[in-house]
């Protein structure tokens, strides 16, 4: 059993932390308060059973799913939520309010100098790192990690981003919306529109609810059934014991 450490709760990190924690000791590193927060990725999976799968027996209901005929979606953030309930359960350790102030390799093992609220740790050791810290909200004041030594222990995938404006409204406001790249319908009444920046929309009634957000983007926005195979692809790369 090797230990793995993951920087950032974004989607994929966590869908690594899930896959990893079968056979791994997994411990995630969040600089923010919470982890995946704000949500960057579209509730939109493929097939229900996808979700109960990813989810294995999470309470489903406060994902307010709505199956459109063709994909199901539900609300990212409870998404999150239960995720990362899971990785809870699976032992995966997660540190909040943490960050990585350096890197020094140590025999074949790397040691990771931490500083941070919630970790009484400050010294940690770890076979791997995977970072994914470039794709995500920097921490409080700009805190980001620092990582910038090049060793073979420390995986930094690359993830293609694209910057979105999403906004949630009630569904009874989608008519006079024409613009969007995305929109994602709810079984609490509400939808969340997705425009590509500058090119906005406003709602009858206004948006409930606003964010600018970097998401993972290939030619198109990705769906959650492409963060989970780019998840194994970031792991089947990997020289793990």
């Amino acid at each position: 059993m090797s230990s793995i450490t993951i920087t950032g709760g974004g989607l994929i990190g966590l869908f690594c932390a899930d896959i990893l924690s079968s056979k791994h000791s997994v411990t995630i590193i969040e600089i923010n308060a919470e982890i995946g927060f704000p949500a960057n990725f579209p509730g939109i999976i493929h097939q229900n059973q996808n979700l109960s799968k990813i989810l294995d027996s999470e309470e489903l209901s406060n994902l307010y799913i709505f199956d459109n005929g063709n994909k199901i979606n539900f609300r990212t953030e409870w998404f999150v939520k239960l995720l990362s309930h899971k990785l809870a359960k699976s032992k995966v350790d997660i540190i909040h309010r943490t960050r990585i102030e350096s890197i020094t390799p140590n025999k074949n093992r790397l040691k990771l100098q931490l500083k941070g609220s919630e970790s009484n740790v400050k010294i940690f050791y770890t076979d791997k790192l995977i970072d994914f810290s470039e794709t995500l909200l920097p921490g409080p004041k700009g805190q980001i990690h620092t990582i910038d030594i090049s060793l073979d222990q420390i995986i930094k995938p690359e993830i293609p981003t694209k910057q979105f404006f999403v906004g949630t409204c009630l569904r009874n406001n989608l008519a006079n919306l024409h613009e969007s790249k995305l929109i994602i319908e709810r079984s609490d009444g509400l939808a969340e529109v997705w425009y590509e920046l500058g090119e906005k929309e406003t709602p009858k009634q206004g948006w409930i609810e606003s964010k600018n957000l970097n998401a993972y983007y290939d030619s198109k926005i990705m769906l959650v059934d492409d963060y989970y195979k780019k998840a194994q692809q970031i792991i089947n790369t990997m020289v793990i014991q």
